[in-house]
This record gives structure tokens, sequence and C-alpha cells, in this order.
């Protein structure tokens, strides 16, 4: 390897890597080197595929990504039914946060990436709502509001909320439902690295929280949530390119389908033009 690395730098005419005390790391011509070589890759795979559906074949490979919850509830019905109909596409599923998943998508270590919340705009990515999931307060079995049959803001006054830590998708969803100012505002008993330590404390009794429906499983009662939004949007990353490759193209077309497929009736969504 080191010969074929100092050949190649010979070739180019400038030094790919340097040596530290930890190793080897690029120098700049190596890291700029790297993102031709990684834009070469990608356009191989694509030109590959495109090939085999010009043959009427559709081939490849496909990683896709998600949050823990959607990995476990959502994606796999869809990359099932995808697999089935385009058995030729290897299919990739991984699990991060929604930060990880923005930068894996960018990079191009994912080809698809799926989050909650209507992400922030950036001009290396394409994104698409493709459907809202319905929140719920998951509240502790026998507590007080368990009975009703939804809840809004000013019932909880008062309340002790669990989250997540701060910058995790799940604690916007409390900090947008609640102000800081706001009056009434349930107190913040705690933050929590998951949310199946959340959901645990709950089932403890140690307080309510605020949850999308599809990650409410546990032994509490779980009410439809009324406030400002009643719903969180579950979006879709890929990366801006000229033309997707066709497996990409099929399966966003199938995710757009798909996804709203299986949300319930009042969170499905319009169909969206997709970026290009």
């Amino acid at each position: 390897m080191t010969e074929q690395i100092q050949a190649l730098e010979e070739d180019l005419g400038a030094a790919l890597f340097e040596r530290t005390r930890r190793g080897l790391r690029p120098t700049p011509a190596g890291r700029c080197l790297l993102d031709y070589a990684q834009r070469l890759l990608a356009l191989a795979d694509e030109a590959r595929a495109a090939v085999a559906d010009a043959a009427g074949q559709v081939a490849g490979r496909l990683a896709i990504g998600g949050l823990e919850t959607l990995c476990a509830t959502r994606l796999p019905p869809l990359l099932a039914a995808f697999g089935r109909e385009y058995p030729a596409v290897e299919l990739q599923l991984g699990s991060a946060g929604s930060g990880p998943l923005r930068a894996a998508v960018i990079a191009g270590e994912l080809d698809v990436g799926f989050v909650f919340g209507e992400a922030a705009g950036d001009a290396a990515l394409c994104r698409q709502v493709v459907a809202r999931e319905p929140l719920v307060v998951i509240v502790p079995a026998g507590h007080r509001l368990a009975k009703r049959r939804a809840l809004m803001p000013g019932d909880l006054a008062g309340e002790t909320f669990l989250a997540t830590e701060p910058g995790c998708v799940y604690r916007r969803m409390f900090d947008e439902a609640f102000p800081a100012a706001a009056a009434g505002r349930p107190r913040l008993a705690g933050s929590f690295g998951s949310l199946a330590a959340v959901r645990a404390m709950v089932e403890a009794g140690a307080g309510c929280a605020l949850l999308p429906k599809l990650a409410a499983e546990g032994r509490f009662a779980a009410l439809p949530w009324r406030g400002p939004e009643s719903s969180v949007a579950v979006t879709m990353l890929w990366r801006r390119q000229g033309l997707p490759p066709p497996p990409l193209r099929l399966f966003l077309d199938a995710a757009r389908a798909g996804l709203a497929e299986a949300m319930p009736a009042d969170a499905r969504l319009p169909r969206a033009a997709p970026c290009r």
C-alpha cells in the first residue's frame, strides 16, 4: 500500500499524507483528492445503476438511515416492500441522531435519511416532509389525567415533565410545546440520554412526557396532545445532485407513498414535488 501511495504522489506531484504522532493524516492535497475519489466512486455506482436500468434491471446499493424510533417502526415495512419489488437492490439500514444523519447524507455515507421535524435548509440537501406523526402526552397509570380523552397546554400547569437532553429532537418538541417564558409551563424535572429512559421513568411514576405516538409503547396512558402543534413532521433527506440514480429515485418515490399510507389518516400530506 505504501508503494502505491508513493507512486500516486509521484504521478500527481504532491504529498497526499503527512506523518504525525498519531499516524498519517491527509494533507490539503490529499483531502482534495479524496473528494474527487468519492465523487468518482459515486459516479461509477450511478453508471452501473443506469446501465442496469436501461437493460430493464434495477440494481445497486442504498444506505438508509433514520432516528432509532423510525428505524424500529415505520422504516422496516417500507424497506421490506421495496426489497420485494427490487430484489437486486441491496438495502442497508442504520440509526443515528438527527445531526449525524444530516452529516452522513451530505458526506455521501448515506443515500437517504429520515428525521423528525422540518429540517433546516442546507444547500447540499434536498428535503421533503413525507408525513406527520401525532404527538401524545404519556402519563403514569393512575395519574389524575390518565382518563382524559386528550390534553391541552392548560391541563398540564404544575405537572412534572421528563425529557431527553438538550439538542435532542424530542427535547425540542417539549421546548416548542412549552416555551420557557410561558405561564403555566410544566416543571421539567429531569433530562435523560435516551427515549427508553424517559419512558421507564414515566412508567415508574416520576412524571409525564411529550412523544410521537409511535414511540409511546409502555405501561402508561398515552393521551392525544392538543397543543399549538399536535404533530411532528417526518422529513426525508437526500443529497442534492443532478438526476438521482434509478435505485434512489425509485426508493424516494416508494417512501413518499409508503410512509404516507402508514400514517394515520389525519397525518397524511398531499404529494409534494420532488427535489431534483
